[in-house]
């Protein structure tokens, strides 16, 4: 019998949200809306049944996935799933546009619109900012978020491949709290963690989000699939030496957590820090969803969660 997932709370609010999320990239099965096929509903159907029965409650989407289908897929998921939607949390993300950036009031108007419209919701529990928009004063894009969480098309604000600078200066305009920061943070990319890998300068992220009460997402918690110990790595490939590193160790320290994947020491590994980093796991394949969500179960020792951090490292910590 498996444990139930944890729950954990989300950013300085009182909801309670599922340690591991499902990220929904690629839910649609193609970036072409108009190449969505019955198989491929299908099976978005069952990989977010699966991710349900496993105890995950929140869904990551942004408007640009799959050309918009990931969201327009979604409500064929919630259609097919009855009351479904009331053991979720949903969230998207807004301000990718083909070629440039835009957080301009009008633009997000229109696009939470779509997305709700995309999705079947009357809300969605989370609207995230993709990316910061240099062009667009932080004051104008406060304003026009403010005005969706009084309308009640948004519960919360959240923000997404933020620096800690941009995040205060978004945050003296806006009324409503920031309650999470959606990062690339993994075992192969440890800026956001405290100083980064050897050579490499921390961003500060996560210190930032202790100090705040942001919830950090993590998007792409297995290295970009180079974790999952089922790819060929390269020779060539500029990380290389710290995959194979961390593999090792990864398989050296298995006999001790029953086994447990590469992929979930990559997840367990996020988990054990004290910021609540939610990893994104992006998957269809619902053996895949199943063994993310296994690994909200592994707790790792201080010593073994040091062993993993200094093959990330590449050098022992000083």
């Amino acid at each position: 019998m498996t444990s139930p997932m944890p729950l954990q709370a989300f950013g300085c609010t009182g909801a309670q949200v599922s340690r591991v999320a499902l990220g929904c990239m690629g839910l649609a099965g193609t970036w072409d809306p108009n190449a969505v096929t019955p198989e491929n509903i299908s099976k978005a159907i069952k990989a977010v049944e699966t991710a349900l029965q496993s105890g995950i409650t929140f869904f990551d989407h942004a408007d640009i996935y799959g050309g918009t289908a990931c969201e327009t897929v979604f409500k064929e998921c919630l259609k097919a799933l009855p009351g479904s939607r009331e053991k979720m949390f949903v969230a998207t993300k807004v301000g990718i546009r083909r070629g440039y950036y835009e957080h301009e009031p009008e633009y997000i108007r229109n696009s939470i619109e779509g997305s709700l419209t995309r999705l079947g919701l009357d809300y969605v529990d989370l609207y995230q900012l993709h990316r910061p928009d240099p062009l667009t004063h932080p004051a104008k894009t406060a304003a026009a978020l403010d005005d969706l969480v009084s309308r009640g098309l948004v519960r919360m604000i959240g923000v997404s491949n933020y620096y800690p600078h941009q995040v205060l200066a978004l945050r003296r305009f806006l009324q409503a709290p920031i309650v999470s920061n959606q990062i690339e943070i993994s075992l192969l990319r440890l800026d956001p963690v405290y100083e980064g890998a050897a050579g490499a300068n921390g961003d500060g992220v996560l210190d930032q989000c202790l100090e705040l009460g942001i919830t950090p997402l993590a998007y792409s918690p297995v290295g970009r699939g180079w974790l999952t110990g089922h790819r060929e790595v390269p020779q060539d490939h500029h990380q290389r030496a710290t995959i194979d590193r961390l593999l090792a160790v990864m398989k050296e320290l298995a006999p001790a957590y029953g086994g447990a994947t590469p992929a979930q020491f990559a997840i367990a590994w996020l988990l054990r820090h004290p910021a609540g980093i939610i990893p994104l796991v992006g998957s269809t394949n619902v053996n895949h969803i199943k063994a993310a969500a296994g690994a909200a179960a592994l707790v790792l020792s201080r010593t073994d969660w040091y062993k993993l951090w200094v093959a990330a490292r590449g050098t022992n910590v000083p």
